[in-house]
């Protein structure tokens, strides 16, 4: 992990996509990037531990992260996201513990956007802040419906999964962890 040169003309393009910053003009955007950090990660690292407490929401810039249950034990991942995908903004706004981890799988570059940032937005700008709590609130509302589809068409047995690769939809894996 370190710090890395990633620049607002770089990254606005990125974040205009992204759904938590939608609605957000280039001014907005400049304002929440000014106040966070980019980070860089190898191959391997892990950016989130399951388990761990929650402080900041990671903005995928470049590159992919696996989403892994048990990583520790019997890990298996869940999903993988690539550029303009968030990270962690569930466990946040919940204040909860990570439900899961979060590893790099190849070299990524990741926007934090930390709680301390958040309260700092929400004593400045309650209408950016109250935006950007919905926006999170809409993407885990979308994450949720689709959870809950897959979970249906499984029960139903119609989950459609003739000709594809199960391996390639849900793989068990053992990261070479950092």
């Amino acid at each position: 992990m370190g710090d890395n040169a990633f620049s607002f003309n770089e990254m606005a393009p990125i974040l205009k996509n992204v759904t938590v910053f939608s609605g957000f003009d280039e001014a907005n955007i400049r304002m929440v990037c000014d106040r966070c950090e980019v980070l860089s990660f190898e191959p391997g690292t892990i950016i989130i531990e399951e388990n761990s407490p929650a402080t900041e929401i990671f903005v995928i810039l470049r590159g992919t992260v696996s989403i892994v249950l048990g990583l520790r034990n019997e890990p298996f991942e869940l999903m993988r996201f690539g550029s303009g995908n968030c990270l962690g903004e569930a466990s946040v706004i919940g204040i909860q513990k990570h439900s899961a981890s979060a590893v790099a799988v190849e070299e990524s570059m990741l926007l934090v956007l930390s709680r301390t940032v958040l309260m700092e937005i929400f004593e400045t700008d309650k209408t950016l802040f109250s935006l950007l709590i919905l926006n999170i609130a809409r993407e885990l509302a979308r994450r949720l419906s689709q959870s809950n589809e897959l979970i249906f068409k499984y029960r139903m047995g119609t989950l459609g999964l003739d000709g594809f690769d199960i391996d390639k939809i849900c793989r068990n894996i053992t990261p070479d962890i950092k």
